[in-house]
């Protein structure tokens, strides 16, 4: 918004200068009828309203100029409460516009004869004179505006600068710094009383070299003033192709670690009372591992797919002294292999097509102080098991690209559901690796060995599940507790859990019945038909196909094997025989 109260003093040395130059009285007043500048008389009222301005309302209501030679009679004149007793002789007024907008007025006013005539026999060109005068005067308004918003601007960039959680500079094309942020001043331990060049602040010669070439640089960077280490990301500044500058953001790497330890350990707050079960099997289980929590020995975790291994990983760790750094959690295999080993042992940048700038971190690098746990590592290629090998023996990673080992503090927990030692004899998996894993084998029981924990599981999950969906449900009938307990569960509890997920998401309020169960469940109630052959191997094949059905949603023909008291070459050749498709 453009206004002459802006620029006050130089309204009153425009009016001044005309008023000197003319040898006639001068005002200026803004769109509010404000007298902003005068002269004579006029110059004892500045900053008050005009109360007898009513030509000035005039001229700026229809943006034309206007000359008065008969002050008090004119009709312009009417309202005042001077009229026919105007000590004015004569008045010439000119609007002062910005683009569509008028501002205010200038007026001239004599008060004696000679005044007068120099004012009416020089009529056109002193309004010339006026509009020039107008003209500087909207001049200096807009550049007062662009001036304020200029400072506006910077005044709210510097304030974000400063909100951010980077030290950030500005350098121009001859590496002088031209601003910076106060967690920049702080990092770099910057004075702001000297003028600033890039190299004593950072060692810049990488950084500088990428700019030159216009290319964006990541990586560390060595401080020149403090000893802390410094992560950088630079980006060139460019006009019209020429390169200006650059702007470099600046990061405690110290910060970054403890930001990473904060994300991962908020992730882990489980502890043993969390692993439902009061079977023998699992108080044994559970006692084991709480007292090996606090050692530093590496750990294998054994057992089928949902019996909950990370679950137990994770109350390790947070029964350990490691409880305030991160726990890592990494599927070997659910990551393509050619991957797998950049996400384990990170690599530097350059190393391969694609790889980042600046480089990454490994999880190994990330867990460290921590605990990283390897799940389904019986999926781990062979050449990569012999990296995880060397980590456990030399306690050291080098990333992919790299010619330095990092030395590491980190405990290693690996899980799976695959029979490491079966493997081992096949030559799909390292035996040194499996003895150094398996300091400390903990076995998780699966639930059909431990079905006594079942009611206990459901009202958990009952509880936990009307919870998250906000459903309300009374309860479960003990018929249907009854027959989840009778339930050989190949899923495990996974599998326990998405069934009452299941119930609670299906009642329509109430006690979840037998009827709500899932369909599967339905069909094992359903009562053998009295006429049921005794045929010893109908029945046989009849149990097979039972057994199969009952796995087919995991498609583990070991867990179907095992539901019937067989080994799986049995089972295999039972259905060869049976010509079960």
């Amino acid at each position: 918004m453009y206004r002459l109260s802006d620029i006050k003093s130089t309204v009153q040395q425009t009016a001044d200068a005309i008023a000197a130059a003319l040898k006639i009285e001068v005002e200026i007043a803004d769109s509010d009828l404000i007298r902003v500048a005068g002269t004579g008389k006029y110059k004892s009222q500045c900053g008050f309203p005009m109360d007898d301005g009513f030509v000035y309302r005039h001229v700026m209501e229809t943006g034309a100029a206007v000359i008065i030679d008969d002050p008090g009679f004119n009709d312009l004149c009417q309202p005042c409460p001077s009229r026919g007793n105007c000590q004015e002789y004569a008045e010439v007024a000119i609007p002062i516009r910005v683009e569509e907008h008028i501002i205010g007025a200038i007026g001239l006013v004599s008060f004696n004869e000679k005044q007068t005539k120099r004012l009416m026999d020089n009529k056109q060109s002193l309004l010339l004179f006026l509009e020039k005068m107008a003209e500087l005067l909207v001049g200096k308004v807009i550049e007062n505006q662009h001036n304020y918003e200029r400072e506006l601007m910077t005044s709210q960039l510097l304030t974000v600068l400063n909100l951010l959680h980077d030290g950030i500079l500005l350098i121009n094309d001859q590496q002088h710094v031209t601003h910076y942020n106060t967690l920049a001043a702080k990092l770099l331990d910057i004075d702001e009383n000297q003028d600033q060049v890039l190299y004593q602040l950072l060692d810049d010669k990488r950084l500088w070299f990428a700019v030159e070439r216009g290319d964006p640089f990541s990586g560390p960077i060595r401080g020149k003033r403090v000893a802390t280490q410094l992560y950088c990301d630079v980006v060139p500044i460019k006009n019209n192709g020429v390169i200006e500058g650059a702007v470099i953001s600046v990061k405690d790497i110290k910060q970054i670690k403890k930001l990473v330890k904060e994300a991962t350990v908020s992730e882990i707050e489980t502890h043993f009372s969390q692993i439902i079960g009061e079977s023998p099997k699992m108080n044994t289980l559970k006692a084991l591992a709480l007292h090996v929590a606090p050692s530093k020995a590496t750990l294998l975790i054994q057992g089928e797919s949902g019996t909950g291994k990370e679950l137990l990983a994770r109350a390790i760790h947070q029964s350990s002294k490691r409880k305030g750094h991160a726990f890592i959690a990494i599927n070997c295999g659910a990551i393509p292999e050619n991957l797998l080993e950049s996400e384990l042992f990170g690599y530097e940048e350059g190393s391969f097509t694609g790889a980042r700038r600046g480089g990454k971190l490994g999880k190994f690098e990330l867990a460290h102080n921590g605990t990283i746990f390897l799940d389904e590592i019986g999926d781990m290629p062979l050449h990569l098991q012999v990296k995880i090998l060397r980590v456990l023996q030399e306690r050291r990673v080098e990333r992919i690209g790299g010619t330095r080992s990092i030395p590491l503090d980190v405990r290693i927990i690996a899980a799976t559901h695959r029979d490491l030692d079966e493997m081992v004899k096949t030559g799909e998996f390292r035996e040194d690796l499996y003895y150094r894993l398996s300091v400390i084998p903990l076995t998780i029981p699966p639930l059909r060995e431990r079905l006594e924990d079942v009611p206990i599981l459901v009202q958990f999950y009952l509880d936990y599940y009307a919870t998250v969906t906000d459903r309300s449900v009374s309860g479960i009938t003990q018929e249907t507790i009854d027959i989840l307990a009778n339930y050989s569960w190949p899923g495990n509890v996974r599998e326990l859990g998405n069934v009452i997920e299941y119930c609670v998401t299906m009642v329509a309020g109430g006690n979840i019945t037998s009827d709500t169960l899932p369909q599967r469940f339905k069909t094992l109630l359903k009562p053998e038909s009295q006429n049921s052959s005794l045929n010893l191997k109908k029945l046989e094949r009849e149990a097979i196909l039972k057994a199969l059905s009952l796995v087919d949603s995991e498609g583990h023909k070991d867990d179907a094997a095992k539901l019937l008291g067989i080994s799986r070459a049995t089972l295999y050749r039972k259905i060869k025989e049976y010509q079960i498709g």
